[in-house]
């Protein structure tokens, strides 16, 4: 239930973040720092979760392993927190 929770969170925060910043109610830097806070904790945590597994292999099964995760769920938030974190990262550094 936990993982629902925080799951459920961490997409929220994200897609909350990357609307205001597409609509301007959030400045650059402020939406930099949550998207990249986010997918930071977000990608530690799921590492956390796969600690006996070597670094690239931990890295590459988050991506494309969906049945590594608890739920389908859990994969899904963690393409949606990578994926626009990614674009509000690329976004700030390439056009502010």
């Amino acid at each position: 239930m936990r993982s629902l929770i925080w799951n459920f969170v961490a997409v929220s925060v994200v897609v909350l973040s990357t609307v205001a910043f597409e609509v301007g109610y959030v400045a650059p830097r402020d939406a930099f720092f949550i998207a990249f806070t986010v997918l930071a904790i977000y990608t530690g945590n799921q590492l956390l979760a796969r600690e006996n597994q070597p670094l690239g292999q931990a890295l590459a099964s988050i991506f494309t392993k969906p049945a590594s995760h608890g739920s389908s769920v859990s994969y899904l938030s963690g393409l949606v927190v990578a994926g626009l974190s990614t674009l509000v990262v690329a976004q700030v550094l390439t056009f502010s």
